[in-house]
């Protein structure tokens, strides 16, 4: 190449400028791969036949599983738990580990469970440093039968091997003076509901891995399920919230920080913790070696009274005669017989009492000699309500696939038929496995709704086990409101007054008027992230993420396909998508399922359609 201007030649200078270039273009892959910075990736999810989209701010970037160099994985014949497939699983990683952002990443991957689905194998992987944890970090996986990967959702931490001797591994604080500082920060003065417990790990914050312990602690005053992150080196208090999921009829009763504004002195943690050990002591659970299981009879509402009497001016205060007619009888299956007595206690569903009600005051479940012929306003009726239909629900679950391998509830549930403090709300508590049911107004345990609703949470929680940030928020109340309008459509006059109202009963105007499920103006907007009960203007969030669902219900059984079937999709698509989701990478999930589930039938267009409808899928 001759370049000349005037009478000058730079023909040398060229040639070397273009091995300069060269040399450092050949040079920049080695230097890249140089990495000392600990870094967030991207949230990523690859599906099936999707197209590549750029990532917005703390956004998921959806990939399609083209993009993997390998997309099998062959657990035909191998047990479901997690020390059966792990060597498989560690061979796909592998063969992966660039694409996933694993390659020369100190943090490893382990299997910390697995269950089969509906279409094959659902894997949970947890990052680790030296076996600790990494909070919010991991992959998912669900793989058909056939060993076809369905859908990979990555959230990981880049751990660079250069930046592990930044890292401090040794803990300064022990973890009983942990427990001590979060008693002390809470004022606690109350009882114990539970243990407590603290567990090491790594936190990221802004791109530096601090060693914490995350600390749960549930008492009585102030009321909550306490999850607090405590600096393992400095007793620094990282954050706090109540980890219990609400039903969100009052902004005061969101999850949050705990209110100490009433605090006065802690009591002694050691005495309130030996107390706490005597209780459960003395508590004498039914004999499951001796019990014999047993069917009794009680009286439901069936669904709620506002429905079955078709009178939706039904007052709280309206005298006991005028709900008569709303009375059912219902058989009573898998009760525990013990000296005589019938239990509410189950394989499904244990009616207990591990928190303070109405006025404060623990209640001890209701037992019976046959029949329960309680009616409102005495809490053994209550006790027959979550009973029935919790089991019921459960039960459901088992008939549409969830058994056996893919039981989503192998040691079923505990629930507090009055609990909060009386409070009016309903929640559940992830990571304790625990249902409980507040009064005020119309007592919760009333309104079939509410009692679906809060079992949906607990569904989705064991469904994806790392389920949370994100848009889970309102994704979360938005299904439990779907199953509460699903469910309910299966009971005798269920759809009889208003289809789409969720809390119709519990949820009257003069309580606090419930949620709906067909804001057709709700639009998505992939810029924002949805927590619960947010208001939107015209909508609340979760209300965004529950009409597609409704919405779909209604068009798919109005054309002949069966509730089933749209509740299996539903329930499919919260499956592999790991945490930090949004609504959008969810509804494109929901979607693949359907296809995979139920290939030539119309349940993927018509979510699709409805998804779209929404902006949710673009």
């Amino acid at each position: 190449m001759l370049i000349t201007t005037g009478s000058a030649t730079f023909r040398e200078k060229i040639i070397i400028s273009c091995l300069a270039a060269f040399a450092a273009g050949a040079a920049w892959p080695a230097a890249a791969q140089t990495r000392d910075t600990i870094n967030r990736l991207p949230n990523t999810i690859y599906l099936p036949d999707a197209a590549p989209a750029a990532p917005s701010a703390d956004k998921n970037v959806v990939k399609s599983l083209s993009a993997l160099p390998s997309a099998t994985l062959d657990l035909k014949g191998t047990a479901p738990n997690p020390a059966a497939i792990s060597a498989q699983v560690q061979s796909f990683v592998a063969q992966n580990a660039k694409e996933l952002g694993l390659e020369g990443n100190a943090a490893k991957l382990v299997v910390k469970s697995t269950r089969e689905t509906l279409t094959g194998r659902y894997v949970s992987m947890e990052q680790r440093l030296d076996d600790i944890p990494i909070i919010d970090s991991q992959v998912q996986l669900t793989v058909s039968d056939q060993g076809a990967v369905q859908s990979v959702a990555r959230n990981v931490v880049d751990v660079p091997t250069a930046s592990v001797a930044s890292v401090k591994k040794t803990a300064e604080v022990s973890q009983k003076a942990a427990e001590d500082i979060v008693w002390k920060d809470l004022n606690a003065s109350g009882e114990y509901l539970e243990p407590p417990t603290a567990e090491k790990a790594y936190l990221n914050e802004n791109n530096v891995l601090t060693l914490v312990y995350v600390v749960k602690m549930a008492v009585s005053k102030p009321f909550g399920y306490w999850e607090y992150r405590v600096d393992a080196n400095t007793g620094r208090i990282v954050s706090k919230k109540d980890r219990a999921i609400k039903e969100g009829k009052h902004k005061r009763d969101l999850p949050g920080s705990p209110d100490l504004s009433a605090a006065g002195v802690p009591a002694d943690r050691e005495a309130a913790l030996a107390k706490f050990n005597q209780r459960m002591k003395s508590m004498m659970p039914v004999d499951k070696k001796t019990a014999k299981v047993a069917t009794g009879k009680g009286l439901v509402f069936e669904p709620n009274p506002v429905s079955s009497l078709n009178d939706t001016g039904l007052q709280d205060n309206d005298p006991p005669s005028k709900f008569d007619k709303a009375y059912v009888e219902v058989a009573l299956v898998g009760l525990s017989e013990a000296g005589g007595k019938l239990n509410l206690q189950g394989p499904l569903v244990r009616i207990d009492d591990f928190e303070p009600g109405d006025g404060g005051v623990s209640r001890p479940p209701s037992t019976s000699t046959g029949t329960w012929t309680a009616r409102r306003g005495d809490n053994a009726f209550n006790d027959v309500m979550t009973y029935f239909y919790i089991n019921s629900s459960i039960t459901y679950l088992q008939k549409i696939g969830y058994t056996g391998t893919r039981d989503l509830f192998p040691n079923g549930i505990a629930v507090d038929t009055d609990g909060l403090n009386g409070a009016d709300n309903s929640h559940f508590v992830p990571g304790s496995d625990r249902l409980a049911f507040g009064h005020g107004c119309v007592d919760d345990n009333e309104d079939t709704d509410v009692i679906f609703h809060e079992l949906g949470h607990a569904i989705h929680d064991h469904i994806n086990v790392d389920w949370g940030g994100g848009d889970s928020g309102a994704i979360g109340e938005g299904f439990g409101d779907y199953w509460a309008i699903s469910q309910r459509k299966q009971i005798k006059n269920g759809f009889q007054v208003d289809p789409v109202k969720v809390f119709e009963w519990d949820g009257i105007d003069a309580c606090w008027g419930g949620r709906r499920a067909d804001r057709l103006n709700a639009r998505y907007d992939p810029n924002r992230t949805y927590g619960a009960h947010q208001s939107m203007g015209s909508f609340e969030s979760d209300e965004l993420w529950s009409t597609p669902l409704v919405s779909s219900l209604l068009e798919l059984t109005g054309a002949g396909e069966t509730i089933e079937s749209v509740d299996q999709v539903v329930l499919e698509g919260m499956s592999g998508i790991g945490s930090n989701f949004t609504m959008r990478t969810l509804a494109l999930a929901t979607v693949a399922k359907a296809k995979a589930l139920f290939p030539g039938k119309p349940h993927a267009a018509v979510f699709e359609k409805h998804f779209k409808h929404h902006k949710i899928i673009p």
